[in-house]
């Protein structure tokens, strides 16, 4: 075929033809099974009689839209499947806490350090991810850093001490850190641009699923099995899904790959003008404070803080910390609508999500008793949902101003700060538990006060943050993180 103005034009699968016509500009659509250009619909645009003299025929544009593949839902749904599993290791210390405290003869600072090795691996191995993402691709990372987090789980689950404990610890975190970055690489190859965001809430939406399975269902397991053949079953699971991966998941196609098109350029974009960016340290600073509250609480303490404050037995407390990751569950994917359909830009979504988030630690610090469990759920399920709508819409805003051939590479470097995050305040947290000490054997409900104190303030200090430099989030372009 040739354009109006004599050049060839290579028809491929998607390609799109849209001609001047009497009722407006009608598009068609190039299927090359059929060599035929079949038309979709006729758009209507004021003034056309001025484009189009004497309403004749012509040639106004064409341009390329990829059509998808199906495999793609094979490539969410086992990206998914293994970020399932993420989330479950990074909560699961919180319900079997009081058996890793007694098989290990630890206290809290021990357990608080040996849970946190998860979050300072995966931490730091984020750049080194990113980078063999856009190098190797997102299945063999997913696949064999898969493999890693399967010997991990059966580390962990033999260690008969607390140091070989944290050793299978820091190598489940080592395996999963190779599961979200490249999974949003992959997601950036197979899906178009404008369901990013929607895919990203999706991921999230899964992954809290598995921090569910992590509360009461690993409750029942860890009483019913003991929690060391639980995470044996668990590495197999973990060695089976990372098996799919590798050999049932393919690569995109050239032409399907869609994350980079000639309309992206790199030459004002970089690692070190990135990280020179003060847009990028206001989100890592965000992600880090809201992060490391968050899944502190949901993580670790969650189930033996309803304990000491309600009074409750160790099931019905991880049944009531189910509220937050259904939360974060439900949360992800609607905030992300609001932010990609109601507000104007997600910076104001953001802003008002962090009102809510300081809000919900004011009420869980100081008036956790007097909630009772309705309102602890209530609660519970406001700070997990919050969670869930910044984790949607931060990333979102970072896949929007980065461009996408970057994007494993400045996903890589952003990923470490939530999870230091979560290292830094279990850590914190757990040293304050300890510096007021236990009453019959449990932490008094002031020593959670005094440990939420701690994650109050890293979200306020995030509110003023966000306040403070909400005109120059609002002034980032595409390419200019």
């Amino acid at each position: 075929m040739h354009s109006p103005s004599g050049n060839s034009l290579s028809l491929e699968s998607g390609v799109q033809l849209y001609m001047g016509g009497t009722g407006g500009l009608e598009r068609f659509r190039y299927h090359p099974r059929n060599r035929k250009f079949f038309h979709i619909k006729i758009i209507d645009f004021p003034d056309k009689e001025r484009y189009l003299p004497n309403k004749s025929i012509g040639f106004f544009a064409m341009s390329p839209e990829r059509t998808f593949d199906r495999h793609r839902w094979f490539v969410f749904t086992v990206f998914s499947a293994i970020y399932f599993l993420v989330y479950f290791h990074r909560v699961s210390t919180s319900v079997i806490a009081p058996d890793l405290l007694a098989a290990f003869e630890t206290n809290a600072t021990g357990l608080g350090l040996m849970s946190s090795m998860y979050f300072y691996i995966y931490a730091f191995e984020q750049p080194l991810v990113g980078h063999l993402s856009d190098v190797l691709g997102a299945r063999r990372v997913v696949g064999f850093w898969s493999i890693v987090a399967a010997l991990g789980c059966l580390l962990f689950g033999m260690a008969p001490n607390i140091g070989w404990a944290a050793a299978g610890r820091a190598l489940i975190g080592f395996g999963v850190g190779g599961v979200f970055v490249p999974a949003m690489k992959g997601f950036s190859q197979w899906f178009p641009k404008r369901d990013l965001g929607v895919m990203t809430g999706c991921l999230i939406a899964v992954g809290n699923t598995g921090a569910m399975v992590a509360t009461t269902p690993l409750a029942w397991l860890a009483s019913s099995w003991g929690w060391r053949k639980t995470f044996f079953v668990i590495g197999a699971l973990t060695l089976a899904l990372s098996l799919v991966a590798l050999f049932f998941v393919r690569d995109p196609a050239k032409n399907q790959d869609q994350s980079f098109t000639g309309q992206e350029q790199l030459s004002e974009s970089s690692p070190i003008r990135v990280l020179a960016s003060a847009r990028f340290w206001i989100f890592a600073l965000i992600f880090f404070g809201v992060f490391g509250g968050v899944i502190s609480l949901q993580g670790l303490w969650a189930t033996p803080f309803l304990m000491s404050v309600l009074v409750l037995d160790r099931h019905c407390a991880s049944l009531l910390n189910m509220a937050i990751p259904l939360g974060y569950a439900l949360g992800a994917p609607f905030f992300g609508l609001l932010g990609d359909r109601v507000f104007t830009n997600r910076i104001d979504l953001i802003l008002t999500l962090l009102i809510v988030l300081t809000g919900s630690w004011l009420a869980l610090t100081f008036a956790g008793g007097a909630l009772g469990i309705g309102g602890m759920i209530v609660v519970l399920a406001f700070l997990g949902g919050v969670a869930g709508g910044l984790g949607t819409n931060l990333w979102a805003t970072v896949i929007q101003i980065t461009p996408q051939p970057m994007l494993g590479s400045v996903t890589g470097f952003l990923n470490p700060f939530p999870l230091l995050g979560m290292a830094v305040m279990q850590g914190l947290t757990g040293a304050v538990l300890d510096h007021t000490g236990k009453i019959d054997g449990i932490y008094p409900p002031e020593a959670y006060r005094d440990a939420f104190a701690l994650c109050l303030a890293a979200a306020l200090l995030c509110l003023v943050i966000c306040v403070a430099t909400r005109k120059r989030l609002l002034q980032s372009k595409r390419g200019h993180l």
